[in-house]
């Protein structure tokens, strides 16, 4: 499934990202190209990988994946060293959610989000993958044989799927991208690169801190629970994704894939 093959992954240091990572290194990924924003947790992850896997070669680099020629530097580096068979789009921003219901509400909540917090998970979430899928898009085409087989896997979010009334920045974000993702397939496959998205639902990774800032880790699986789902691990993430990048799905590109239960 993995085994020769070279991939890149953002948002790599932790979480679904660092999932995928040690599960590509156990399936004999030769090459992986990890970046991430934070520098100390990747080196981490680094050093466990290689502990998974000597003969996978693990790369890390500091990329924000917001700023393009940071990720143009950093997809260049890659293709310099030879192929890139895939790519997975984890690095993502979250937000948290509203504090009280609808109805308790003093005001509106799109009137406290601000022109900076719209911006900054935008520059992420969809700035980021655009950036990110176009640099991969071009180094495939430019350095694999026509009809290699390429494959882009971009993380959107459950959210994508239905209307919630908080967290615009991140909602219309995770929506956007899944939307993206599913056009770019068509413009890139007649050069054998294949484009997906999958859309988890709760997850248990650091980015849940952000999300319900004010709870324990406890009471957040007690929350998910309560909604009628159980929250999943980022391994359960990571094997969708790895299989949307191994040769077991050939025929599927342009789809959007839910990940978890209880919803739409």
């Amino acid at each position: 499934m993995a085994a020769s093959r070279v991939f890149s992954i953002t948002g790599g240091a932790s979480g679904i990202g660092a999932a995928l990572g040690r599960l590509l290194a156990q399936r004999g990924a030769s090459a992986l190209w990890i970046a991430d924003k934070n520098r100390t947790h990747i080196q981490t992850l680094a050093d466990e990988i290689r502990s998974i896997n000597p003969a996978t070669a693990v790369h890390t680099h500091q990329v924000d994946v917001s700023v393009a020629h940071e990720v143009d530097d950093w997809i260049n580096t890659v293709v310099q060293a030879g192929p890139l068979h895939g790519a997975a789009n984890v690095a993502g921003l979250a937000q948290a959610v509203a504090s009280s219901s609808s109805s308790s509400r003093a005001a509106p909540t799109i009137l406290q989000e601000t022109d900076e917090s719209w911006r900054r998970v935008m520059g992420v979430n969809i700035d980021g993958v655009f950036y990110c899928t176009r640099a991969q898009v071009r180094a495939m085409k430019a350095v694999m044989p026509p009809r290699s087989h390429c494959s882009i896997v971009n993380v959107a979010s459950m959210v994508a799927l239905f209307h919630v009334g908080d967290t615009y920045g991140y909602a219309t974000s995770k929506a956007a991208c899944a939307y993206f993702s599913t056009s770019v397939s068509k413009d890139v496959y007649p050069w054998g690169i294949r484009v997906n998205s999958v859309s988890p639902g709760n997850v248990e990774t650091p980015m849940m801190d952000d999300i319900l800032p004010s709870t324990s880790p406890e009471q957040r699986r007690q929350l998910i629970r309560a909604s009628g789902m159980d929250p999943m691990h980022p391994s359960s993430v990571a094997r969708v994704i790895a299989w949307l990048l191994s040769e077991d799905s050939l025929d599927v590109t342009g789809v959007n894939l839910p990940v978890g239960q209880g919803y739409p």
